[in-house]
């Protein structure tokens, strides 16, 4: 006879089924919590304190007995064979509805080894009168996995009731508690842990019968006077969701509230309905017979299309965007099934076909919402041990994704085709010629206004949108299996005055719809529809006709005039030939007078031509002489330059602005480094300096009578000046006027292309700060000469120098565009022309800036 062994369980199992299975802190909470919502508690508290995590539930407790056969028994559950609430059936008569279990395994107990290498249970039941204590360190089960399970001892003891405090008062419950823990708890952590148990029971459920709650004693004072530290609400006191101390609250629905696309979808008592609501209006309402789900029995999915509106006011109540809190979870009896919904998941597999296709499919990034399914069959809809992992693909699993692939198609068909447009664009309902596909195009586009709409009336007003709807409930009317409850009316009326061929192509749709339907309002809508389509169109025949007779007689009229304008212009053309042969005639007859004339004419032209030429001299020679009158020192001789020096001049000028405009870029760049080498600024600007020499060169050089190497006369400087800035008014006096006061003479010999360059700067400082008037004041002093440069700009901000002097330094910006040399410029030409200039002040007579030059 064979010999019959035994399997040994050694000490490792521990591992295996513990934090092997439980790959994070926070699915340890979430299945330790699950406990205590399957031991029938109503609240939960998680609490924090040095080095412990304490779970405190109000549940059913646990016996002595309970302790030993359940708890203490590997792998076993009682929730699966039906033993889990056989004592306790006042219980279970006193509730109204059914509640699920959300475990079913008998390893969510090992989830503490995760978190800590200590767990403590204290528990109660209602009728014990004291409390029940084991005491566990998991370490023990990792000395020697030679040592097979059951002889790893537990600690237990008896605590007076009196001594432990369950949630609410309760006189039962349990209450772990871990210490030795693996991971510090910040704030940080501990609010990450809340925002994960928001999603953990299902948002959407009305039942108000289980409350988590967390406490930090240690983050009291923060979550009480702290506040945000950065984004837009820097400085505010925080809200109660990013507060640690407080109830677990799933403010979803509240956000949801919004005015948005949504669909419900359920399969109940052998149906399936669905609902489609936008914006508070009902889109459809169907219902249809269960023909291919023979496994599920009770499913409610509820979708959420959030467009731009939803989305903004989802971050804007939330602190976070809609896919940063994630899209639509999976509940099974309640709880939150990972990782369905979780960011960046796509257990769904909507996104990977949402990618297939621009603007033609429905990915997580749109959609928010929830599928739960209510069932017992534990064999069907099983998680995988591993607690992030989804379900078991059974047959089960299939029909889930099988129901939500229907559920978000039909969100999807009505978003994308009737709020989109892209449904009657791409099936070119208007037509495929260029003018339909334009006609399209413009209906499409008109709807972008509808993403940021409150109600329906844009969508309801488009032709395109209205059509697309028409064909989907034509569609589900075409369906034997599905009985169409109710619609909404408004995107089937097609009466109006801009009615034609298009909408007149789909009464026949609207026909079979109100046939099905059985619906009368229908039937009369279509008959106006199509009496007021037959009055249009007889109108339209009418207005084509009287259009094609004024056209006809439009082009009879245009052909008589053009025949009128045809003999006009040969009977001109006629009397211009008979003028030139008349002309000709009499030319020709002239010709022989006018020959003899000559002869006698060269002679007088000979002797006169002498005396004209004599006279012509002393006319220039005066001319020329009332021109310098009137100019003295920037005479126009422009006549004295050839073609092609005047076009070497005008290169000369183009190349020295490109080189002037490429100083300026580097050098604004350089300045803008308060580390920028000023070594190479100082070599840069003088680069610069003789630019404007040169510039200024072939500027004077095609307008006056200046020599380069004649640049320093013997002038009048005063009267220099004026002439210059008369001549030269051209390029500023439209954004600038200027004004003279003082007359005094002052002869000097001086540069005058170097006093050009200083006045320029001058004057382009002042238009850079915006100064529409200038004044120069010359006081001749004898020996010297002053001229005071006076502007109505913003002034000079003197705070921003150490001293007025610095003004004039090398890289120092007076203007907020300028690059800092024009001053030390002005400052270089005053010094070689053995003069000087200096800033006198602000608001001195135009209440701008006012500088002093010089002369001696």
């Amino acid at each position: 006879m064979a010999e019959e062994l035994e399997f040994k369980i050694s000490s490792g199992l521990k591992d295996i089924i513990g934090k092997d299975l439980i790959t994070d802190d926070f699915i340890a909470v979430f299945e330790l919590v699950k406990n205590s919502f399957d031991a029938r508690a109503i609240n939960v508290e998680i609490i924090f304190e040095n080095d412990k995590i304490i779970i405190a539930d109000n549940g059913k407790g646990m016996s002595y007995n309970d302790l030993l056969n359940k708890w203490l028994f590997v792998a076993y559950s009682a929730k699966k064979d039906n033993t889990e609430d056989s004592s306790d059936r006042s219980y279970i008569d006193k509730i109204q509805e059914k509640r699920y279990y959300a475990g079913a395994k008998g390893i969510g107990r090992f989830s503490s080894d995760r978190l800590g290498r200590y767990l403590s249970i204290k528990t109660k039941c209602l009728d014990a009168q004291s409390v029940e204590n084991i005491i566990i360190d998991w370490n023990k089960f990792e000395i020697d996995q030679t040592d097979t399970f059951e002889k790893i001892k537990v600690k237990h003891d008896i605590i007076d009731a009196a001594s432990v405090s369950f949630p609410k008062a309760e006189n039962k419950g349990t209450i772990l508690e871990i210490s030795g823990l693996h991971n510090s708890w910040t704030r940080a952590r501990i609010l990450q842990l809340k925002y994960s148990l928001e999603k953990l029971i299902n948002p959407f459920s009305s039942s108000k019968d289980f409350e988590i709650y967390i406490k930090c004693e240690k983050e009291k004072n923060e979550d009480n006077n702290g506040s945000y530290k950065s984004g837009k609400r820097k400085g505010e006191r925080y809200a109660e969701r990013d507060k640690v101390n407080g109830p677990v609250k799933n403010v979803i629905l509240d956000i949801l509230e919004l005015k948005t696309s949504q669909l419900n979808f359920t399969i109940k008592d052998k149906s399936i309905t669905t609902r489609i609501i936008d914006r508070g209006e009902l889109i459809y309402h169907i219902k249809e017979e269960i023909t291919d789900f023979d496994i599920i029995d009770d499913l409610q999915i509820d979708l959420f299309y959030l467009n731009r509106a939803a989305k903004y006011n989802f971050s804007l109540k939330m602190g976070i965007q809609p896919i940063q809190f994630g899209s639509i979870f999976l509940f099974k009896n309640g709880f939150r099934v990972q990782p369905f919904g979780k960011t960046g998941d796509d257990s769904w597999g909507i996104d990977f076909r949402a990618q297939q296709g621009y603007n033609r499919f429905l990915g997580t990034r749109d959609l928010f919402g929830r599928v739960d399914i209510t069932t017992d069959n534990q064999e069907q809809f099983k998680e995988v041990s591993s607690r992030d992992g989804g379900l078991v693909e059974t047959n089960g699993y299939f029909e889930l994704m099988r129901a939500f692939e229907i559920a978000h198609r039909r969100l999807e068909r009505y978003v994308v085709g009737v709020l989109w447009g892209e449904a009657f664009k791409r099936k070119h309902y208007f037509g495929t010629d260029d003018i339909a596909l334009k006609k399209a195009e413009e209906y499409r586009e008109s709807l972008s206004e509808d993403k940021d709409s409150s109600d329906l009336e844009i969508v309801k007003s488009n032709l395109g949108s209205k059509i697309d709807f028409i064909q989907i409930i034509k569609s589900l009317a075409s369906d034997n299996n599905i009985n169409i409850i109710d619609y909404n009316k408004a995107f089937v009326d097609l009466v109006n005055d801009n009615i034609d061929e298009h909408q007149a192509r789909f009464i026949s749709d609207l026909e079979k719809i109100a046939e099905i339907t059985d619906d009368n309002e229908l039937k009369n809508q279509i008959l106006k529809t199509e009496e007021r389509y037959q009055e249009l169109k007889k109108e339209k025949e009418e207005a084509e006709s009287k259009a094609k007779e004024e056209e006809r007689k439009r082009i009879e009229a245009e052909q008589k005039a053009a025949e009128a304008e045809r003999k006009r212009l040969l009977e001109k053309q006629r009397r211009k030939e008979e003028e030139e042969r008349r002309r000709k005639a009499e030319i020709e007859a002239a010709k022989k007078e006018t020959e003899r004339a000559l002869a006698e004419l060269a002679k007088i032209k000979a002797e006169q031509k002498a005396k004209e030429e004599e006279e012509a001299r002393k006319n220039a020679e005066v001319s020329l002489e009332q021109e310098k009158n009137i100019n003295t020192y920037l005479n126009a001789t422009r006549k004295t330059l050839s073609k092609d020096a005047e076009e070497l001049v005008h290169s000369i000028k183009i190349s020295v602005i490109g080189i002037d405009e490429s100083l300026d870029s580097i050098l604004l760049s350089l300045s803008a480094d308060n580390n920028f080498d000023r070594e190479l600024y100082s070599e840069l600007s003088n680069i610069k300096i003789i630019s404007e020499r040169v510039l200024k060169i072939s500027k004077l050089i095609t307008k006056s009578n200046f020599k380069a190497d004649e640049e320093v006369q013997k002038i009048d400087i005063v009267k220099y000046i004026k002439e210059y800035i008369d001549t030269y008014s051209y390029a500023y006096k439209r954004k600038v006027k200027i004004s003279y006061s003082g007359n005094a003479k002052f002869i000097s010999r001086i540069s005058i292309l170097d006093l050009s360059i200083v006045f320029d700067n001058l004057i382009s400082n002042s238009q850079k700060a915006n100064a529409t008037s200038i004044k120069l004041e010359f006081i001749n002093n004898g020996k010297s000469l002053e001229v005071l440069f006076h502007d109505n700009g913003r002034g000079v901000d003197l705070t921003k120098f150490p001293d007025a002097s610095s003004l004039f330094i090398l890289g120092m910006k007076s203007q907020v565009e300028g690059s800092g040399i024009g001053l030390y410029s002005v400052k270089k030409k005053m010094k070689e022309m053995y003069g000087d200039v200096e800033f006198v002040g602000n608001n001195i007579s135009l209440k701008g800036a006012t500088f002093k030059l010089a002369f001696k």
